[in-house]
């Protein structure tokens, strides 16, 4: 029936979920449901002539597949995962099987699978707890309610097969598994029900889960450059306009709008090619990711001109932050060794009486100013006093 049932599953989340959506945790949760299928087809071969071969493999594939549950977790926090534990939890699983009499014993090896099995349930059950967290303290944590129950299943559904198999490793090891004890509380009987309750609840919550992690990656996608990982200039102009929004009212806090313009730049795509140009925004991009902090905003407006915006500082303040970008760009170089070109910025005030477009202007004043006196420099625009 555990075999039935996670082959069922299996075909319905991979046509459904795996095949339109691609996201790495649809994938490997499909090849722990692949794991799930083929473990229990291998444990058919218990008390045949087979068993000898069949039962090793089953433990070997169990273990395989707790870790791509675990796998699948991780990548709910864009974490990567090491791939080696992938071929080391299933050998070493392996090998306590076969020296333990696989031929007359059907748990040869369970006592170190049972802790494997404890380890990878247990570990994607904090995975998918932090996920949790996470996702509740986002600002469109109320449009992703479904994602957020489907990962407080998920996580249930861990813990208790952590918990599961921690009981089956106490015991094997207390009472061995032939003792009544061991058979009434954490028996084959017992483990196959609870996997079959937890499949089942999880079925539904993983499908969730994975078109949400689809949806995370496409908004991410459009919101950010494909060639430097910044914002695109659609999201940035966005983020623009609600601190122009923000730099009225009564909780005013100052905001700045700064545009930098890659110095000499055509020369660098005329004599190197594309490709050098390419590297040296990247180069860039990095540069300023490290400079800056989480709350500035930062993304690419075409070419090689970039926009930031600094909220809740003073003028020095993002002038000391500019100053910090040119210098790492004068000691840095590109991949191919090349040193990077200077770069120059212009720095306007925003006020939430004046429309982007106005502030841009002034930014795009200051940075021309910065071009004429000389480039890599940063220039702050200056009202005239008799201009309002």
């Amino acid at each position: 029936m555990l075999g039935v049932l996670s082959l069922s599953v299996l075909a319905l989340f991979y046509l459904g979920v795996y095949r339109p959506t691609h996201s790495p945790f649809s994938g490997w949760w499909a090849l722990a449901l692949v794991c799930a299928a083929g473990t229990s087809v291998l444990l058919l071969a218990n008390d045949t002539s087979a068993q000898v071969v069949a039962n090793p493999a089953s433990t070997m594939v169990s273990a395989m597949g707790a870790v791509c549950v675990w796998f699948a977790t991780r990548s709910l926090g864009a974490r990567r995962s090491p791939v080696w534990v992938l071929a080391a939890a299933p050998i070493v699983c392996l090998i306590a099987a076969l020296l333990d009499q696989p031929r007359t014993n059907i748990w040869a090896g369970n006592g170190v699978l049972f802790a494997v099995m404890t380890a990878g349930f247990g570990l994607a059950a904090f995975e998918v707890w932090r996920a949790w967290r996470r996702r509740r303290a986002e600002p469109d944590a109320q449009e992703s309610g479904e994602a957020i129950n489907a990962l407080a299943v998920a996580a249930l559904a861990g813990a208790v097969l952590a918990m599961l198999y921690a009981t089956r490793f106490a015991l094997y090891l207390v009472v061995g598994p032939n003792d009544p004890l061991f058979q009434n509380i954490a028996g084959s009987a017992a483990a196959s029900l609870t996997l079959l309750v937890c499949l089942v609840a999880v079925a539904f919550s993983v499908s969730a889960i994975g078109w949400d992690q689809r949806t995370r990656d496409l908004r991410r996608q459009a919101a950010e450059d494909d060639l430097t990982g910044l914002l695109g200039r659609t999201t940035f102009l966005s983020r623009a306009h609600e601190a122009i929004d923000r730099s009225g009212g009564r909780r005013a806090q100052h905001a700045w709008f700064a545009i930098a313009d890659i110095d000499n730049f055509k020369p660098i795509n005329d004599e190197l090619g594309h490709q050098a140009g390419d590297r040296t925004l990247q180069a860039f991009a990095k540069i300023v990711r490290g400079a800056l902090r989480s709350s500035d905003a930062v993304g690419r407006l075409g070419g090689d001109e970039f926009g930031f915006v600094f909220e809740g500082v003073e003028k020095d303040a993002v002038l000391a932050r500019i100053a910090e970008i040119r210098r790492r760009l004068a000691a840095a170089s590109d991949d191919a060794g090349h040193q990077l070109p200077t770069v120059s910025f212009g720095v306007a005030q925003c006020h939430p009486d004046l429309g982007l477009s106005e502030i841009m202007g002034r930014a795009d004043a200051a940075l021309y100013e910065a071009k004429a006196a000389g480039r890599d420099r940063a220039c702050m625009f200056q009202e005239a006093p008799s201009v309002r």
